[in-house]
């Protein structure tokens, strides 16, 4: 990336200089930082803009812009960084959204979302700045089918899924395992990465061109995100968890919050409250 010591200003983490422990320690306290401090958000596909996954812009946007992104945006930044820091093999990998969706014998979904496989001197972890809202922002273990983990935002682990060749990620809701994601043992070409970027951010009906959403970590504990004219502030996880919310009654409200609560600095505000009733 053009320049590494620019992002580790943007996301706070100055103090960390080379050489880097390309362990999982440092690896939780970058994904940590990227979560507080880069907003999960999809205005510029509200906007009716393309989404670019060329580095340089994606460097641009997040870093130098004061942006947020979605997956395709944040994760492609983090792998960025990463290789930068010394990690020896960071591969990204294509999966298919399950939150929210019934279990099918055929899979009900396209491959929308992108993770890392980072591997570390304490091993192999799951790595995703980009779900934005109830995945880990901690390094998961990628340990297939072993014990639950216990991480800050709930226990998850890690099996073979219904679907014959894939693993899903899961989180324990209610003493119920659920589904975030799944995907196959293999990293994904750019190819095929550009190609389900280019869906997510065009396709009339994909989760992204059919709402607003932007979500931010502050305070370690504090999840705050806006669907389309609701914004919701979530304190702590799990069953303890305390729920605020607020309807955005105009576009001046929003601006408001996309500016001083998610820290994301728009140049141009066209069309983007045209999912507020």
């Amino acid at each position: 990336m053009k320049s590494l010591q620019n992002y580790l200003s943007r996301v706070g983490l100055t103090s960390l200089q080379p050489p880097f422990k390309t362990n999982r320690e440092t690896l939780a306290q970058v994904m940590s930082a990227h979560c507080q401090s880069i907003a999960f958000e999809n205005i510029d596909v509200v906007q009716k803009k393309t989404i670019s996954m060329e580095p340089d812009d994606v460097e641009k946007k997040l870093v130098d812009d004061k942006r947020g992104g979605y997956c395709f945006e944040t994760n492609t930044l983090l792998k960025m960084v990463l290789e930068d820091m010394g990690y020896s093999s960071v591969k990204p990998i294509l999966c298919r959204v399950r939150w929210g969706k019934p279990t099918t014998d055929e899979p009900n979904a396209t491959f929308t979302h992108l993770i890392l496989q980072v591997a570390t001197d304490d091993g192999t972890f799951l790595a995703d700045v980009g779900f934005g809202g109830t995945n880990s922002i901690e390094p998961v273990k990628m340990d297939i089918g072993t014990e639950p983990q216990e991480l800050p935002e709930g226990r998850f682990h890690i099996v073979p899924c219904k679907h014959q060749g894939y693993y899903a990620l899961e989180l324990l809701v209610k003493d119920e395992w659920r589904p975030l994601y799944e995907w196959r043992d293999e990293p994904a070409p750019m190819v095929d990465q550009i190609c389900s970027n280019w869906y997510s951010c065009t396709f009339p009906t994909a989760r992204f061109t059919s709402q607003f959403f932007t979500c931010r970590i502050i305070n370690n504990d504090e999840r705050h995100h806006i669907l389309n004219d609701e914004y919701v502030i979530r304190k702590g996880f799990g069953a303890d968890a305390q729920l605020s919310t607020e309807k955005i009654v105009d576009k001046a409200r929003l601006e408001e919050l996309v500016d001083s609560v998610f820290g994301i600095k728009l140049t141009e505000t066209d069309g983007i409250d045209r999912f507020l009733t």
